[in-house]
């Protein structure tokens, strides 16, 4: 017949446990990192050549007039640039909204035009073409803005692969700081496609 063991017994019994697992566990945690440690072997063959850089491509949008007979709207397609968009890329589009000596400012859409009434430049894409517009609470709202807001706007459109930023460690990008997006996907503005909307 068996017999069960008492409270006092099994206190020695784990104090004992414990005691050895104590004194043989650090000796087999180092024997272990040892026989690690001396594992070497050939040197394994090269990998594929990995990406040298986000492919971003931008172009620019000259002369584009937002009229009330267009819905204040203004259409394209990215072919017209020779682009061609993948699903997950993403369309960040800004307007050249001053110009000092020689240097544009350039402001990320939507952007507010006349806040207080609710006026903005906005835009929405597919992956086939685009749409640049204003959008305000009623259409005597658009239909009271000045030519200054509705002729002759210049907007530079960019496309991004979107899975880059996310494979980019570090700090991210101030999307709407065109200079640091120039920056940060290492567009080439220098000879940038101009496309007229007329």
């Amino acid at each position: 017949m068996d017999t069960i063991p008492s409270n006092r017994q099994l206190k020695l019994k784990i104090t004992y446990i414990y005691y050895i697992m104590k004194k043989l566990l650090i000796p087999f945690i180092f024997a272990i990192g040892v026989l690690f440690q001396s594992c070497t072997g050939p040197r394994g063959p090269e990998g594929p050549a990995g990406l040298d850089g986000p492919i971003g491509q931008t172009f620019e949008l000259e002369k584009v007039n937002f009229v009330a007979g267009q819905n204040w709207k203004v259409m394209g397609e990215f072919s017209s640039a020779n682009i061609r968009l993948e699903d997950s890329d993403v369309v960040l589009v800004y307007i050249l909204w001053a110009v000092d000596g020689n240097l544009p400012v350039w402001r990320l859409v939507p952007q507010p035009i006349d806040m207080p009434r609710g006026v903005y430049y906005n835009y929405d894409f597919t992956p086939v073409d685009y749409t640049l517009q204003i959008d305000a609470p009623s259409n005597a709202i658009l239909n009271s803005l000045s030519a200054d807001v509705t002729q002759n706007q210049t907007f530079r459109i960019v496309v991004l692969p979107s899975d880059w930023s996310a494979r980019k460690s570090g700090p991210g990008v101030d999307y709407s700081d065109y200079e640091a997006v120039k920056k940060y996907f290492n567009l080439d503005d220098s000879n940038i496609q101009k496309l007229s909307a007329q």
